[in-house]
């Protein structure tokens, strides 16, 4: 059985599998170059259909029922939501925000969401696959959001494998079909799901945060990362603890249904801030809503399993891309094992989508625990496209039977070196194969990445890449993390706190404030190119870990093309680019 798995909206993505085993993930941004491209993925669906014939795939699979015209190909967007967006949006929120009627301005968002947009726009799109690739709309299969979100990492991880039978799914992100989180309870001997908690969206706490980030001037859905950065420098309570209660009046949690309420419609909290935060400094008001956030999530993740009596748990949706609330909840003495969705935004759902789709037709997904699933480019192909662009009279390059002790060589020197090499991560993260890497021992590392390439904000930290066998001296309570989350240990998806040895060694590659680390554990299993890169760097310096960022320019997403490597190449201070065997310097 053959299943391409779609999502449509923020970060597109499409993936492709066949048998029960994933074969590759794209992302919309990574054809048009435009970070958290919003839309359909036209142009990876183009490029995936020149890989398979649309006509042998059995189900086109979809982790949303709702769709906005926006996420349509035919057309950008109606009427309605031009305006939305307009002067008759701010003037219908602010209403919303004035009255108090949050529930009756739900019921006519519903109303105009069903009848003048979701309808029309899955005509549309069933009728844009008729006549562009073929494809019936009885072959096209659509999840609920949120419960897509939950079961995924069952279906990344493989947890019908593992040896719990039991495993506690929870899911919470801005919104999504209506919800804004879920909780399942999931029996891996039965393939059982079921939701035992929903969430509406108007009480949604990703919603309040990304209006907070609005607030601060930075945007929303893309820049909450800087508000998590930013609020470890507000580090004594008693400057933010009157914005943290004022925030508390707003949401809070029924730890009996496992639901949360507001006051007001979360989405319009703009207003709200506007009356009470205008003069409030930023990083206590950054502060104040991580700290908010952290709380609530929390005391949910522990009423979950107080009311289920399960306390090996998996969690996804965007709000768990905020890694210092992920070690909070890695820390609770409740949590036996938990396993975190990497890359757990929306750009993730596609697993789950195709997974639920295989369980429904009979068939396992196959565990996938890999990010390694995008483009790749053979050393021939490599060598073509520098020769058709003129690149070898450009630039040094020279070919290395062992590229990997070479660059390992140059990041002893501290020299500074973007790394293209293999198949790209899918997902917000690097991992190395499409990383920008740096001797991390000097702070110098962090300001020579930052002016060159990043033009990252000053509290934004770098992170690290760690040998597997170093993590204990770099990790304080590794040995406690490792048995609770191991499996999550090499996505960037959680902070630790660093030992004194990772402050000297790991210096430009932790936050800088409270020296968290957020690690991408590698060993030779997984990752055995990477992990002779390290142990090349670690002969040489008797270091074990590297500084590791995503390599793009500011702005742009991580790049998937050997063009946009290039174009990253030729507008920054970057010196050195690996692409697969071939080393490129600037003369």
């Amino acid at each position: 059985m053959k299943i391409v798995s779609i999502y449509t909206g923020h970060n597109a993505t499409i993936g492709y599998f066949e048998d029960g085993e994933c074969k590759l993930i794209l992302h919309e941004e990574k054809f048009h170059n435009i970070k958290n491209f919003y839309g359909f993925p036209e142009l990876a669906l183009s490029y995936m259909s020149r890989q398979v014939k649309f006509s042998d795939i059995d189900y086109f699979s979809f982790g949303q029922k709702y769709l906005m015209m926006g996420q349509v190909p035919t057309q950008k967007e109606d009427y309605f939501e031009s305006k939305s967006r307009g002067s008759l949006r701010v003037f219908y929120d602010y209403l919303d925000y004035k009255t108090g009627l949050k529930d009756i301005f739900k019921s006519i968002r519903n109303h105009l969401l069903n009848k003048r947009i979701n309808q029309k726009a899955w005509h549309e799109l069933h009728a844009w696959f008729k006549d562009k690739h073929k494809v019936d709309k009885n072959k096209i299969i659509t999840y609920d959001h949120h419960f897509t979100h939950c079961v995924t990492p069952v279906y990344f991880y493989g947890l019908n494998e593992k040896i719990a039978n039991h495993f506690l799914l929870l899911s919470m992100d801005g919104v999504g079909d209506n919800s804004f989180s879920k909780v399942c309870t999931y029996d891996a001997s039965l393939q059982d799901f079921k939701i035992i908690a929903s969430s509406s969206l108007i009480s949604s706490i990703g919603l309040l945060y990304s209006e907070m980030t609005r607030f601060l001037g930075m945007k929303p859905h893309v820049h909450e990362y800087k508000v998590m950065g930013l609020a470890a420098y507000a580090s004594n309570t008693k400057y933010y603890q009157h914005i943290y209660d004022r925030l508390s009046e707003l949401v809070w949690l029924n730890e009996d249904t496992l639901e949360f309420n507001s006051a007001i419609n979360t989405n319009v909290a703009g207003f709200f801030f506007k009356k009470h935060f205008s003069f409030e400094r930023f990083d206590n008001l950054s502060a104040a809503i991580q700290k908010l956030t952290e709380d609530l999530v929390v005391k949910w993740i522990r009423a979950a399993i107080k009311k289920t009596g399960i306390d090996v748990i998996a969690v996804s949706g965007g709000v768990f891309m905020n890694v210092k609330m992920n070690q909070k909840i890695l820390s609770l003495p409740e949590v036996k094992k938990i396993y975190f969705q990497p890359s757990c935004g929306d750009e993730s759902i596609t697993i789950g989508a195709a997974g639920n789709t295989f369980i429904d037709k009979g068939i396992n997904l196959k565990p996938i625990n890999t990010m390694f699933l995008g483009h790749a480019y053979s050393a021939d192909k490599v060598r073509t496209f520098l020769e058709k662009n003129g690149y070898f009279q450009k630039y040094h390059i020279e070919y290395f039977e062992d590229i990997e002790t070479k660059i390992g060589l140059l990041l002893a020197e501290f020299k500074i070196v973007a790394r293209f090499r293999g198949n790209g991560e899918w997902g917000a993260r690097s991992l190395c194969n499409r990383g920008i890497l740096g001797n991390p021992s000097d702070l110098r590392t962090f300001y020579d990445v930052n002016d060159m390439i990043k033009m990252r904000d000053f509290w934004m930290p770098f992170a690290p890449t760690i040998l597997e066998e170093w993590a204990e001296r770099y990790i304080k309570n590794w040995e406690r993390i490792k048995k609770k989350a191991f499996d999550s240990m090499r996505f960037m998806i959680v902070t630790c706190d660093s030992t004194e040895l990772a402050q000297k060694h790991l210096r430009a590659a932790m936050h800088q404030k409270d020296k968290t680390l957020r690690p991408n554990i590698v060993s030779n299993d997984e990752n055995p190119k990477l992990y002779r890169l390290l142990k090349s760097y670690e002969k040489v310096t008797g270091m074990g870990g590297i500084l590791n960022t995503s390599l793009n320019l500011h702005g742009y997403p991580i790049v998937g093309t050997l063009e946009q490597a290039m174009f990253t190449l030729q507008n920054s201070g970057l010196n050195y680019l690996a692409l697969e065997d071939w080393l490129i310097s600037k003369r």
